[in-house]
């Protein structure tokens, strides 16, 4: 839940940057700088998220609700008391080689520069189209809301700071309370072909740790019974994305199967790839 650290204390330490120490002191740093140090804060990324308060699309900033090498996602309030999933992207540890070799290819971003700065920018916009690019033809993601830079604002999948929980980190006992197993997997290949047929592109990285479990934290906040909120599948992270007219679309889109497939069949689901791909591309 967001604290009461907002972005008021993003302009007031912004202000104290600006200011000009005099000749031979140096600045001491406060906790500030270690919260800096600790979640890759930076001024040029503080300044962006001060861009989106005074723009009224951030109201609040809280704490983080997930960090890995890529990027760190914190929890947000919204304009209108939305709650909000902030990813910033990390520019001195991203992998952008990787990265690279997702946008290129990509006809949506042909002309960009290959220094390490431009290519997460690139990468932070990339995510932005392909959530809206899903989301307009019906697929279940995040809505997408703003990028600038290196932050991507986005709809948060939890409730009250209390992040969704990914397919993986769910029981498989806790699942079959909400779903027979092949009811969701059909609604997870559902989502996939949506994305293929209508958004004319693939995830490129789907698996159960892509996939947030929408209602568990809703009926954790609320404390209600487990028939009162509806469980669904929400599908993230979605920065590598690929447009079909990729080169490496098709491979791309088979491996997303196959992940899909390796995890419901280790759940005891009798699936295979080459049955779900004839229903995929027929």
């Amino acid at each position: 839940m967001v604290k009461k650290e907002g972005l008021l204390e993003v302009e007031k330490w912004l202000r104290k940057e600006e200011r000009q120490l005099p000749k031979g002191k140096k600045r001491i740093k406060d906790y500030r700088d270690e919260k800096t140090e600790l979640y890759v804060l930076d001024v040029p990324t503080l300044e962006t998220l001060y861009k989106f308060s005074k723009k009224g699309i951030i109201k609040a900033l809280g704490g983080p609700i997930s960090s890995g090498k890529e990027a760190v996602i914190f929890h947000g309030i919204g304009a209108e008391e939305e709650e909000l999933a902030i990813k910033m992207y990390k520019v001195s540890t991203s992998n952008f080689n990787v990265m690279l070799e997702y946008i290129i290819g990509d006809p949506r971003f042909e002309h960009i520069k290959r220094d390490r700065k431009s290519i997460v920018f690139t990468w932070a916009r990339k995510e932005l189209k392909n959530l809206k690019r899903a989301f307009d033809v019906g697929v279940r993601v995040p809505k997408p809301i703003a990028c600038d830079k290196n932050v991507l604002i986005m709809e948060f999948i939890g409730k009250e700071g209390v992040a969704a929980p990914r397919l993986r980190d769910v029981p498989v006992e806790v699942l079959e309370l909400d779903f027979d197993l092949e009811e969701l997997f059909l609604r997870i290949i559902s989502s996939m072909k949506i994305m293929y047929e209508r958004g004319a592109m693939v995830h490129a990285d789907l698996s159960e740790f892509n996939i947030l479990m929408k209602g568990y934290a809703e009926r954790e906040v609320a404390g209600v019974n487990v028939d009162k909120i509806e469980i669904e599948p929400v599908i993230i992270d979605m920065g590598q994305s690929l447009l079909l007219k990729h080169p490496n679309a098709d491979t791309f889109f088979r491996r997303d199967v196959r992940n899909i497939v390796t995890f419901f069949n280790k759940l005891g689901l009798d699936c295979s790839v080459e049955e779900v791909m004839k229903k995929m591309t027929r």
